[in-house]
């Protein structure tokens, strides 16, 4: 009998903690920007804009685990209007202030750079907070590698590189739609920020030679208000070995697969909740192993996830395959 009333009681939580979140689901509001047709026309970069060098309210974060996007490098820049300041209020997702621009640039490094350029750019992915709103939008990067353009749909540019390992490899890159970016920042009725939470901004950098906690490097710079008192949280690294395999695993979660399969996600009928902080017993983890890795080990329509990867990432079966096997 006490089983029966603990496996109801993990059947019906995450139902219920869906349905109550998701009442006044509605439709994403249209974009209030009008997004400019070249990446030049922004000015966010200086010299060389393929350089991806910052202007002056730029900075350049990094994360301490990051989604899986086709074995791509990826170029992370926070742009502040003059004198403000992100605030946090906890470890979550911080508040970035009216004009903030985010952008994310996704690139290979080039195998032949010894008649090019180090790195070829695919795509730049721009998130610009107006008026309490975030609007989302793709810039393609042209074959001179001197411009990038606002696509109206989803793009597919063939792709040779070396994944993790240094082997060569082959792909169809998609570029994502507006829809498709959608799709994946869509937190109820609102499009937001993914990866910049504070606990996955709470790692170390490596700056001229030295170390230094992001955190207080953004603190340091003036463009973060944050306690110093306040105790921090943080977001493993799936890719740290020295971490347990539970904390890589629900860190890989996390970053790719929680911002659609949480209670406010476009997945969240799925009844997974995939969020770094969720409980075990209420993620939905024990009851779907099978599905989990499955999905993930498929390409096709049944592919997880299912935006932004054309080849399965092997490190990142491995690791929840050996994750899902410690729970039997």
């Amino acid at each position: 009998m006490k089983k029966a009333i603990i496996l109801i009681g993990v059947l019906l939580i995450p139902i219920l903690f869906i349905v109550l979140n998701n009442k006044n689901r509605g439709k994403v509001a249209a974009d209030n920007v009008i997004f400019r047709d070249k990446l030049s026309d922004y000015g966010l970069f200086k010299g060389k804009i393929a350089d991806l060098v910052p202007n002056d309210q730029g900075v350049s974060y990094e994360l301490a685990s990051s989604l899986f996007t086709d074995y791509a490098d990826k170029k992370r820049v926070i742009f502040l209007p003059k004198g403000k300041k992100i605030v946090a209020s906890d470890d979550g997702l911080p508040d970035f202030p009216d004009g903030t621009i985010i952008a994310k640039s996704f690139f290979y490094p080039n195998i032949d750079s010894l008649r090019g350029p180090k790195s070829v750019l695919l795509e730049t992915r721009l998130l610009i907070n107006k008026g309490g709103q975030w609007n989302a939008a793709t810039y393609q990067w042209n074959s001179a590698q001197d411009e990038a353009v606002l696509l109206a749909d989803s793009a597919i540019v063939p792709v040779s590189f070396l994944d993790g390992k240094g082997v060569k490899r082959q792909t169809h890159y998609i570029i994502p739609s507006r829809k498709d970016c959608i799709a994946c920042h869509r937190q109820g009725n609102r499009i937001l920020p993914i990866g910049p939470k504070i606990r996955n901004l709470n790692r170390v950098l490596y700056r001229a030679n030295d170390t230094i906690q992001q955190l207080d490097y953004l603190k340091h710079l003036g463009i973060l208000a944050i306690s110093p008192l306040r105790k921090r949280s943080l977001l493993p690294s799936y890719e740290d070995h020295n971490q347990s395999v539970e904390r890589r695993a629900r860190a890989y979660m996390e970053v790719n697969c929680a911002h659609c399969h949480n209670p406010m996600g476009t997945a969240y009928m799925t009844m997974l909740d995939l969020r770094f902080e969720s409980p075990l017993n209420e993620t939905g983890i024990l009851l779907k192993q099978a599905k989990i890795i499955g999905r993930m080990s498929v390409l096709g329509e049944m592919h997880m996830p299912q935006k932004g990867t054309t080849i399965l990432h092997a490190e990142g079966i491995t690791l929840i395959k050996d994750y899902l096997n410690s729970l039997k």
